[in-house]
């Protein structure tokens, strides 16, 4: 499970997007079959080591948003080129919440969001376990695979990044809240879109899982990986990215799926991304370019940040004329935006509250000598 996004998105729950409403798909007939997936057309690459093999564990007994700027937003600070388009696919595989002891200074913070939990194993035990499937099939496939835990290079570029989690509940939530979900991040590009649709297709049909009704959520869209706003140790804005929620490891029924039939969500995922690689070149610029993540400020002084896009929602900041922010998304004369600095914030203005800037987007503070 993501770690929260700033604590300002309680308000929000109620706007979770539905991306994915609709995806999910009866159990298949029979089991996954064990052939790996159809190689993409590109030179076999060397597969990078993994981390020691772990036996697998046996368990206990919305608005519709539209990209906040029509206009190619301002490139970030941070290394943007595509990689090289002759070489094998690339693609980054991130265990969610493996090694989070290990987040630099920056994202100390961090370092208490260890996930979900289920009987005697944390989140991150079950991500390695799907991720390292992942890996197997697509390297079979000739893709090089990187295998990067919590911590995400500085700028980290690749054909693609899937970070991968599952849910999880308590209460009496945990006997009925289940499903995947898969979210980009906000200022998605085009390839990000185009990778999460792949995805949303084959998981499904692989794994049986239903879509969580509920769907993506601001928290998943808001992931630190995705926010090289606000983080240097992120994912670079031009590297096609995804956060995929495998399932809830509290619920029994994709506990069986997710604990005991994990070669079936690694193929749900791997399957997506090479459907992916063999429909998108993943060097093309305009499919990797960043939308929507524009800078700006308040037009005037004293400007409130509501939590819905609605004048008679909460006010949960007065805004100071000089308040950098970061344009996420609008909808109907409304813009979704984070505030940029020490404190982070995500609300709503007005459209006519916000002025926008002809500057670079980059995190507020230095790192890792910069």
């Amino acid at each position: 499970m993501a770690p929260n996004a700033p604590r300002s998105l309680l308000p929000l729950v109620a706007l979770l997007f539905t991306l994915l409403a609709g995806c999910g798909a009866p159990p298949p007939a029979d089991p996954i079959a064990a052939a790996p997936p159809s190689p993409v057309s590109r030179p076999a690459a060397t597969a990078t080591a993994s981390p020691p093999q772990r036996p697998s564990p046996t368990p206990a007994p919305s608005a519709t948003l539209a990209p906040a700027t029509a206009t190619p937003a301002p490139t970030l600070a941070l290394a943007t080129a595509t990689p090289d388009p002759d070489a094998p696919p690339r693609v980054g595989l991130q265990v969610g919440h493996w090694k989070i002891e290990e987040h630099p200074e920056e994202q100390i913070r961090l370092r208490k969001f260890s996930g979900a939990y289920y009987g005697g194993y944390d989140e991150w035990e079950l991500n390695i376990l799907i991720a390292e499937e992942v890996q197997r099939l697509l390297e079979a496939a000739g893709v090089t695979v990187e295998l990067l835990p919590a911590t995400v290079p500085v700028g980290y570029q690749a054909d693609l990044f899937v970070s991968i989690h599952v849910d999880g509940v308590t209460g009496d939530q945990a006997a009925t809240r289940r499903g995947w979900k898969v979210a980009t991040p906000f200022g998605a590009s085009r390839a990000s879109e185009a990778l999460a649709a792949a995805i949303a297709t084959s998981y499904p049909a692989a794994t049986g899982l239903p879509a969580d009704p509920q769907g993506p959520s601001y928290d998943m869209r808001a992931y630190y990986a995705f926010a090289a706003y606000r983080y240097w140790h992120s994912v670079a804005p031009t590297t096609p990215a995804v956060i995929v929620e495998c399932g809830f490891m509290t619920h029994p029924a994709d506990r069986e799926v997710l604990f005991e039939q994990t070669e079936r969500v690694g193929t749900g995922i791997a399957e997506g991304i090479l459907a992916y690689l063999q429909e998108y070149h993943p060097a093309d610029p305009d499919m990797r370019e960043p939308r929507g993540l524009a800078m700006g400020r308040p037009a005037a002084a004293d400007v409130p940040l509501y939590a819905r896009a609605d004048v008679s929602s909460a006010v949960q900041l007065t805004l100071d004329r000089d308040q950098p922010l970061v344009q996420v998304a609008r909808a109907d004369g409304w813009r979704l935006v984070f505030t940029h600095g020490d404190g982070w914030e995500l609300g709503w203005l007005r459209e006519s509250d916000v002025e926008i800037l002809d500057e670079a987007i980059a995190p507020p503070h230095p790192c890792c000598g910069e």
